[in-house]
C-alpha cells in the first residue's frame, strides 16, 4: 500500500493531491492518499513512471507491479535494467522498512549501477549498494531505510553457493540473467529459489529462454511461486515418453500451457508486434568486432609440453585430451595451475 501525505498548502501540493485522488484505487484520509495499483488497471499513468521510458517498457513495468511476481523474457536490447530498476523504484516504497535485493551477474553490476545512476541520479535509489564485497550481512542488518523507499542491495548469483533466509528482511527481489534458473539440479539455481521463497514481490528477467527450453520455463514458475515443485510443472501439460527424460506436450495442453505462462511473464522480441510505437525500426543491424591476440612466446613455449602430434589445431598441434585442453585454456588465458608447486 503506498501513501502520499500532502506537505504544505501550496497550489502544487493541492494538484498533486487531486492527481493521486483520480488513481483507479485509492483511499484518502485527512491529509494522506493511500493507492495500491501504481498503474491502474487500464491505460498506463504516464506521469507516475520515467519519463524516458518507452510506452512498452511502461505498460511492462505496470504489469509486474501488478501482478508483484512477474518474469520478464525481452529480447537483448529492450531495455530490461531500466524497467527493472523502474519496478524497484516503486516496489521499494511498497514493502518499507523491508529492502530490495537484486541478483545479478558479477560482470553485470557496475553496468546496472551506471545506468540507475544515469536514470535515477535524483530518486530514491539514487545508492545502489554493491554487496559482492563481503557486506551482505550488515545491509542485511540495516532496521529502518529512508523514509522514501528502502534501501536497494545488489549480489552477484556465485554467492549463492548456499541458502539464505531472506524472507525476514527482505520484500523484494529482482533476479536479472534469470536464465541461471536453467538447469533442474543446478546448486546456484536451487539456493535462489530457496533464498527467496516468501517474498512478496518477484520479478525475474532474461533475454532467453530459449522458446523449447520447458526446464527454464518450469524453474522460472517456480521460483516466482507459481508451482509447487518442479515436477508438477511438466506433469501438467507434458506427458513422458519413456525414452530417458524426454517430454512431449499433451495434444490437449497447448493452450494451456501458453495461457498458463501468459498470467506471470512476457515474451517480447518486437514491440510493435504488440501495437506499441516502432522504436527499432531505424537500429543499426549489430556491428560484430572479432580482437585477435597472438600468442606471447613463452604460451607458445608452455603449450608445446601439452600438446600432441598428429591433427593440426588452433596452437598448431592437436590438443589431446581433456586434461591438455584445460592446460591450453589456462595458457591462452595468461596463467596455468601447477599442483606440484603447491
Amino acid at each position: 500500500m503506498e501513501r502520499w501525505q500532502v506537505p504544505d498548502y501550496s497550489l502544487e501540493s493541492y494538484r498533486e493531491f487531486l492527481r493521486l485522488k483520480n488513481m483507479p484505487i485509492h483511499r484518502v484520509e485527512g491529509g494522506s492518499v493511500y493507492f495500491e495499483d501504481l498503474a491502474g488497471a487500464g491505460d498506463v499513468q504516464k506521469d507516475i513512471f520515467n519519463p524516458s521510458l518507452f510506452d512498452y517498457e511502461r505498460f511492462i513495468v505496470a504489469l509486474a507491479l501488478r501482478k508483484k511476481r512477474f518474469a520478464v523474457f525481452a529480447d537483448v536490447g529492450l531495455g530490461k535494467t531500466f524497467m527493472f530498476l523502474e519496478w524497484t523504484r516503486h516496489v521499494s516504497k511498497l514493502i518499507y522498512p523491508k529492502k530490495v535485493l537484486i541478483i545479478s551477474q558479477l560482470h553485470l553490476i557496475k553496468q546496472t549501477i551506471d545506468e540507475q545512476i544515469k536514470f535515477y541520479r535524483f530518486s530514491n535509489i539514487a545508492d545502489i549498494n554493491a554487496l559482492y564485497g563481503g557486506s551482505a550481512e550488515k545491509f542485511l542488518a540495516i532496521k529502518n531505510g529512508p523514509m522514501e523507499g528502502s534501501p536497494v542491495g545488489i549480489i552477484n548469483v556465485d554467492k549463492f553457493n548456499e541458502a539464505y533466509r531472506l524472507q525476514d528482511e527482505i520484500g523484494a527481489v529482482v533476479l536479472d540473467e534469470s536464465s541461471c534458473l536453467k538447469h533442474e539440479t543446478a546448486v546456484r539455481r536451487t539456493n535462489i529459489i530457496n533464498s527467496c521463497k516468501g517474498i512478496e514481490y518477484k520479478l525475474a528477467c532474461t533475454a532467453t529462454p530459449a522458446p523449447n527450453d520447458r526446464q527454464e520455463y518450469a524453474n522460472h514458475a517456480l521460483f516466482l511461486g507459481y508451482i509447487d515443485n518442479f515436477k508438477q510443472f511438466f506433469t501438467k501439460f507434458f506427458y513422458n515418453t519413456g525414452s530417458g527424460n524426454e517430454f512431449v506436450m499433451k495434444p490437449h495442453a497447448k493452450t494451456a500451457f501458453y495461457a498458463f505462462l501468459a498470467t506471470f511473464s512476457i515474451f517480447l522480441k518486437s514491440p510493435a508486434r504488440y501495437g506499441f510505437a516502432d522504436n527499432l525500426h531505424d537500429l543499426k543491424p549489430a556491428q560484430v568486432i572479432w580482437d585477435s591476440i597472438s600468442l606471447t612466446d613463452e604460451q607458445r613455449v608452455m603449450a608445446q609440453k601439452f600438446g600432441s602430434k598428429g591433427q593440426m589445431g588452433c596452437f598448431g598441434f592437436n590438443a589431446g585430451g581433456m586434461t591438455n585442453r584445460n592446460k591450453l585454456s589456462q595458457i591462452a588465458k595468461g596463467f596455468v595451475y601447477d599442483r606440484a608447486a603447491n
